[in-house]
Parts: C-alpha cells; structure tokens; sequence
C-alpha cells in the first residue's frame, strides 16, 4: 500500500481546481512527522511514502528539519509532490513531481494564481538536482484552459526539462463543483476507488478516508495509536469498500466523481 501523508494542509497556491486553500490549515509538528515516518518505513505493508496528500510541504514552518528525518532514513521510495513555486531546497527523495497547472502565464495564474515567471525561473534553476532524480512535472488540462493543442504546448514549455512530463485531464470534482476535462475525457461508469487502498494521514495522524476529504471527516483511526494493519482493516473502511464494490458510493463519496476510468486521460508529452 501506499501511505499518503498531510505533512501540512495549507498551500501557497490558490487553484481553481483544488478548494484546500480555503480551509484552515494545520502543519504536521516535526517530532509527530518523525515518530509516523519511522512507523511507516518499517512496516513491511507500506511500499511507498507520497509527500503530500494535500497542502504544499514547502510553507511547512519546520521543513529543513523534516527533510533531516527523511533524509537520515529512507528504506523505500519517497515521492514529494511539490508546485515548486516556493521551493528552495532539493531533498534526496526517490522522485519530485512538480504540479504545474497551465501551458503559458496566462492559464498558469489563471488557474493557480500564482507568478508565471517566478515559477518557472525557480524550477529551472534547480535542474542539475532533479536531473539527478526521477522527476516528473504534471500539468492538468481543464474546462476553463482547455486548448486543442495543449499537449503540444506543454511540451515545447518544458522542452528542457530533466524528466517526464505528462498532461493530465481533469474531470473529477473534489467534492466543490465539477471542473470538466475535454468533452472526450468525460467521466464514465464510476469504479471502487483507490483511496481505500491507501493509508491517507492528516497533520495530527488521523487516518482519513481519501486525499479529497479536505475536512477529515472519514477517519478510520490515528496512525500514532492504530497499527497500518489495524487501520487497514478498520470496520469503516471494510464497509465502504464493500458498497463501492457494489456500485454505491454513500456519504463523502456521493458528491465526489474523482474514482473514474483514467485511460486516455493522462499523456506523457516528455520522457
């Protein structure tokens, strides 16, 4: 399984795709980061750690300490998602995946609202380090930026980048309102998602129910008290798994049409 971790929930960014940025945010203290870090490193049903479930790690008060623990013990892969725009230090994680939403400055600050330039001058300038990674940078194509030739745009941005690019369509609504793709990404038949088969972590340990419940409200459990094999296997989580398997998707689930078929909707344009 994957564990998924909410080192913080606030973000410097203020997409129109994402409502995380207008909720209260809450960092993930050091010491609590080190004590769930270790747990999750040595827990043979974890095989990977992803940095971060929502929020961006970089206006974390505490960071350079956190890089510190990751650093020091790093027996799996480490996959740091990051939109860089406040990036100053390039940790040795497994992999960097820069979200990077727009083809130009114009669809980039219309749908982040953050500095074009900036952005990008700051991500070139760290390409020596993260040619030395498994980088990637994602950018999502959505209704209100959608070109035709988005693909073909992305890639001549991002022509020297030391890594993969990919272009994804969005079409899921994290629970606000729908933020549609091109009209041929649109949503099909719904399938179990894939968050239940993931350990989602918020800044106090709670183990919630996906990385769009930006409320926490789905808790199956605190990892700081539940082992990963309790959490797993918490009665909630068997019981929502049964009725997605079944096509029913109660509560959190009922507003949120993120777990669709995903072929032809990511395009790797680079690498």
């Amino acid at each position: 399984m994957d564990a998924k971790i909410s080192v913080t929930t606030r973000c410097n960014a203020r997409c129109k795709t994402c409502p995380v940025w207008t909720l209260q945010g809450d960092d993930m203290p050091a010491g609590v980061f080190k004590e769930i870090y270790k747990k999750l490193m040595t827990d043979p049903r974890i095989d990977r750690i992803l940095l971060n479930n929502t929020g961006d790690m970089y206006v974390h008060p505490d960071r350079a300490r956190l890089w510190e623990i990751i650093e020091a013990t790093m027996y799996k892969p480490v996959i740091l998602t990051t939109n860089a725009a406040e990036m100053d230090y390039c940790p040795k994680v497994t992999k960097i995946i820069i979200s990077f939403n727009g083809y130009d400055k114009a669809s980039y600050e219309y749908t982040t609202g953050l500095p074009f330039d900036e952005t990008v001058a700051n991500i070139r300038s760290f390409y020596d380090d993260l040619s030395e990674l498994n980088a990637e940078i994602h950018t999502l194509a959505w209704g209100d930026i959608y070109v035709p030739n988005i693909e073909e745009r992305v890639r001549d941005l991002w022509g020297d980048f030391p890594g993969r690019v990919r272009v994804s369509y969005k079409t899921d609504n994290q629970q606000e309102h729908d933020i549609p793709g091109a009209p041929v990404h649109q949503a099909e038949a719904r399938i179990p998602c894939d968050y239940l088969d993931k350990v989602n972590i918020w800044p106090d340990g709670s183990i919630i129910q996906c990385a769009h419940d930006f409320r926490g409200e789905g808790r199956f459990g605190n990892i700081l008290t539940t082992s990963v094999f309790g959490s797993i296997l918490h009665p909630d989580r068997m019981k929502l798994k049964a009725q997605h398997a079944v096509g029913a998707f109660p509560g959190l689930c009922a507003t949120c049409n993120y777990n669709t078929p995903t072929d032809g909707r990511i395009v790797y344009v680079r690498g």
